[in-house]
């Protein structure tokens, strides 16, 4: 590999070529706040080590200078820029050459070891359609009946430029890998189907999975006879498979969840309640991401952990002031200060008055039955 010029680990065109560079930001422009959801390492964490060299696959990112494994879950805009770095160090057929040797599945843990014990092939695929939309949503799959056959689809949301016929093609290698441990030798009835050429020459790949290969129109899929879709799996083992679809679907629930910012607030503003203020560390660990993660995907959104954690501090302190018979000691616990001196500061830091007269305001704008109802609860 030769020589490259390198700005700042964190910037954005951070060893990346200009034409690659203008490529990816077009990329994370056009997915919008898709950019700054969580997305699944999946299988750039096995290329990545064959790589050994984090410094450079993991360069302009939020985790950049970092070691050990990557992350479970990474914002998408940093997945996709490690798969742009791995698309300059590596020639791209190297990458699905090195799946065909292992027998891994490239996906994420949790699938992986689920999907052989499904009690039909259908809900195997239905699985990994709703787990790959939330682990990898800037790609949509879908599983569903063309005439006397069962397609199997997946695309990208927008573009993906240099790095969509390596994606596509690990993917539908994925399916083929799922499809065919379950009806073993009969695989050579299945078809595969790419819009455009994948990485891999095609008469490699028909050999490879010993079914056709097709390459030509809109359409990704793995095309299967319908009635594979009722074949159960030689694995099946209906408590493995519930345990597994249990922790799937608690990952699909992680990964969908409401914005980063309403996620950070969930989790901070309860640990108020027993006079705790969230730090950036204990957040990043209940989000299961790394804390750079979390700063960078805060920036992104125009905040910080500290101006989300100022703020529920900030609402806390406006509803237990009006609480006339609350202690101003016990206000000032709750809120996570260590004695009151340093909550008046803070209070006229935030609202230009002291605690006690900020709380006679209050409870003087109180409608009489309101008041009265505190002065009852308290």
């Amino acid at each position: 590999m030769g020589s490259r010029t390198h700005t700042n680990a964190s910037g954005a065109d951070a060893g990346l070529d200009p034409g690659a560079a203008a490529e990816l930001a077009q990329i994370l422009t056009q997915l919008g706040p898709v950019a700054d959801r969580l997305g699944s390492r999946a299988v750039i964490a096995q290329y990545e080590a064959d790589i050994g060299d984090p410094a450079l696959t993991r360069r302009g990112t939020s985790i950049a200078g970092s070691t050990g494994p990557l992350p479970r879950f990474l914002p998408v805009r940093d997945i996709l820029r490690i798969n742009f770095n791995m698309h300059g160090l590596v020639p791209a057929v190297a990458v699905p050459n090195r799946f065909a040797r292992s027998v891994r599945m490239p996906t994420d843990d949790n699938l992986a070891s689920t999907v052989p014990y499904a009690p039909t092939l259908r809900a195997a695929l239905n699985l990994v359609a709703r787990y790959g939309d939330a682990a990898v949503p800037w790609y949509r799959r879908s599983v569903r009946r063309a005439g006397n056959a069962l397609h199997i689809s997946y695309g990208p949301i927008v573009p993906l430029g240099r790095i969509e016929p390596l994606a596509t093609e690990i993917a539908l290698a994925t399916i083929h890998r799922i499809v065919e441990t379950f009806v073993g030798d009969r695989i050579a009835n299945a078809r595969i189907h790419f819009a455009r050429a994948p990485v891999s020459d095609p008469l490699v790949l028909a050999g490879r999975f010993s079914c056709p290969i097709e390459v030509g129109g809109d359409d990704n899929f793995m095309a299967i006879p319908a009635p594979w879709g009722d074949m159960p799996s030689p694995y099946h083992d209906p408590h493995a498979w519930a345990e597994g679809e249990a922790r799937c679907d608690a990952d699909i629930r992680l990964l969908t969840a409401a914005p980063l910012v309403s996620r950070v607030r969930a989790h901070v503003e309860p640990a108020l309640d027993g006079g705790h203020v969230a730090l950036l560390a204990e957040t990043a660990r209940h989000l299961g991401i790394s804390a750079r993660s979390l700063v960078r995907a805060l920036a992104h959104a125009g905040t910080t952990h500290h101006a989300i954690v100022d703020d529920a501090r900030k609402a806390r302190a406006l509803d237990l002031l009006a609480k006339p018979r609350l202690p101003m000691p016990e206000i000032a616990e709750q809120l996570g200060f260590t004695d009151q001196s340093n909550f008046g500061r803070k209070c006229r830091a935030w609202f230009g008055d002291s605690p006690g007269r900020l709380r006679e305001r209050l409870v003087a704008m109180q409608p009489t039955e309101a008041l009265h109802s505190r002065l009852g609860a308290n």
